[in-house]
């Protein structure tokens, strides 16, 4: 029952991490093995730690008992479809999704609206400790009539007020100017509160200055911005793109390596790197010994950090 290395814990969390993983299939009737960074129950099917354990990071360990058994209710209930939910609760739980495009089948949604050339925004159906990620033509079809997009855009709005969330500023010793803020919860739909980052900033306490905002989202459970509101956002933007890379490359649930600029809704990758390279290549080249490489921003980014 050796706890995987690589899960984001220190191994005494990990171990406690699976103690508890196995306790809580334990109440639900199961048997498990731990078997690196997920479990094995008796019927021969593998149930992961790496999206439970990123949960964990960001909760106290008082919190941490509470938090397994969700996650194993979770697992071993069946999800519901489309049919067994009825029409409030679809409209008060749709919620826009930001996904990398990668991660859809071709014939998903071929309208499903691009944030970048990397980036989709999808509707979802988040239950709480479940969620379903139907195809738009299913949802058409549920609910002919229903403005899916509009609402869940409104539903995504009242997250961003109310999701839990934990916020602290990450800077350099003795530069606090060169900082930026990260924001992590228990909920898969964190990364996706950019798609609404007014919201999210007036919860946060800060606003867009009129030159835009940095916005990392490594993985579903974080984001990392930095408002570009002074000479500081330049230095600061090497430090977050090198966060972003580092969090995306070993994180569940990743979304995308790459800093954006977004400015009056629309978002750019800071990096003006050849879009046919894989994403990860192209965060690598964002950067140079933890300062940004100037050639390789995209002019209109470079206007509004100043350089």
């Amino acid at each position: 029952m050796r706890p995987e290395p690589d899960l984001p814990l220190s191994t005494f969390q990990a171990r406690r991490l699976c103690r508890l993983v196995a306790e809580a299939f334990g109440e639900a009737g199961l048997v498990v093995e731990v078997l690196g960074d997920h479990v094995v129950d008796e019927r021969g099917r593998a149930h992961g730690l790496r999206d439970l354990a990123a949960a964990c990071a960001t909760e106290p360990p008082a919190a941490w008992p509470e938090v397994v058994r969700r996650h194993v209710h979770a697992a071993v209930s069946p999800a519901p479809t489309l049919a067994d939910l009825d029409d409030a609760t679809l409209e008060a739980s749709c919620v826009l999704r930001l996904l990398p495009a990668a991660a859809l089948p071709p014939d998903w949604d071929p309208a499903a609206e691009r944030v970048t050339a990397d980036l989709v925004s999808v509707v979802a159906i988040d239950l709480g400790d479940q969620a379903l990620m139907p195809p738009a033509d299913a949802l058409r079809e549920r609910a002919p009539l229903l403005p899916w997009r509009e609402r869940a855009a409104d539903n995504l709005r009242h997250l961003a007020d109310h999701l839990p969330l934990h916020h602290e500023g990450v800077a350099p010793q003795g530069a606090p100017d060169d900082g930026f803020d990260v924001v992590v919860g228990e909920s898969g739909l964190v990364a996706s509160l950019a798609l609404d980052l007014d919201a999210l900033l007036d919860r946060l306490g800060l606003a867009d200055r009129g030159r835009g905002v940095l916005v990392g989202a490594p993985y579903r459970h974080q984001l990392a911005l930095r408002v570009v509101d002074g000479p500081g956002a330049a230095t600061a933007l090497g430090h977050l793109v090198d966060y972003t890379r580092s969090t995306y490359a070993v994180a569940p649930g990743p979304v995308t390596p790459l800093v954006h600029w977004v400015h009056e809704g629309l978002w750019r990758p800071t990096s003006s790197a050849p879009p046919q390279d894989p994403p990860l290549a192209r965060a690598a080249e964002q950067t140079r010994g933890g300062r940004v490489a100037t050639e390789r921003l995209h002019p209109e980014v470079a206007a509004a950090l100043g350089i």
